[in-house]
């Protein structure tokens, strides 16, 4: 099983109490377990999914450095109070991709390649309720190619995850987005270009309705904006396109709870229905 760091899961548990308040009396005591394996056991599909499509493992560290965030343009959009601190008082980085960039930038690359990592990340959303947490696991697939190959590639993931979705009795819905953290001034044209372009795109499900979608997988596209920055270069010398698949692991966890119930979405964690 692939390693998943479980200090924050009790915060998830909490909400899964909201959803499921009698499982406050009975099985209070092994709901962050269950809820750690389960988000354990979604991790590990995700990663056999990137490993079987020729995806290499990136090992990153849990903090990001801020000079990282600088160099790749994070500062130009958010402030960093959007960033939440560890007890050291080290950053988290606010997506899982971030951490891959300083360690691509040292790889010759091919015509077409795909990265993998994992990472504990943090963000203060203004939004609040199911779903919202500051610390979350974030499992990332990173592509790294030519413009075409790389939408072509987020369209064959944006079917491939679609299709998971529904063999686990999840209706997930794709619906083209913009990065909510944008903020005001010249930031909301950048949002605009990334409606228009159809950059970005995310699986919501709905959960304890009426809660609006919470969106549990995104599909970006990054055109050569993070290639630019950290010098990700094709053979023959262009500069690369990159784009990412993002999987919020404990959202997931959520998500499966709310559809198919405690027993049935712990069961799959134990191979029961997997």
């Amino acid at each position: 099983m692939s390693t998943v760091f479980c200090a924050h899961v009790e915060e998830l548990a909490e909400q899964i109490v909201q959803l499921q308040p009698k499982l406050a009396a009975h099985d209070s005591q092994a709901l962050p377990a269950n809820v750690a394996t389960l988000i354990g056991w979604l991790d590990d599909r995700f990663l056999q999914m990137a490993i079987d499509a020729g995806a290499r493992q990136i090992k990153v560290e849990d903090t990001i450095e801020e000079c990282v965030l600088e160099r790749a343009g994070y500062f130009e959009s958010f402030a960093i109070d959007r960033l939440v601190q560890s007890s050291e008082g080290k950053l988290y980085p606010p997506a899982a991709c971030y951490q891959c960039y300083p360690s691509l930038s040292q790889v010759e690359h091919a015509e077409r390649g795909l990265w993998t990592c994992i990472a504990a990340c943090g963000r203060k959303e203004e939004e609040t309720g199911l779903g919202r947490l500051r610390n979350f696991h974030m499992r990332e697939i990173v592509l790294v190619g030519s413009s075409n190959w790389v939408r072509e590639e987020r369209g064959r993931w944006m079917d491939k995850i679609s299709e998971f979705a529904r063999a686990l009795g999840l209706r997930g819905e794709l619906h083209s987005a913009s990065d909510p953290f944008f903020g005001a001034g010249e930031t909301r044209g950048r949002k605009l270009v990334q409606q228009l372009k159809e950059l970005k795109f995310e699986m919501q499900v709905r959960i304890g309705r009426p809660v609006p979608g919470l969106a549990i997988a995104s599909f970006n596209l990054h055109e050569r904006f993070f290639a630019e920055r950290f010098g990700l270069h094709l053979p023959g010398g262009a500069d690369a396109c990159t784009g990412c698949v993002a999987f919020g692991l404990e959202r997931w966890a959520l998500a499966l709870v709310a559809e198919l119930g405690p027993s049935r979405a712990f069961n799959l964690a134990e191979g029961i229905l997997a």
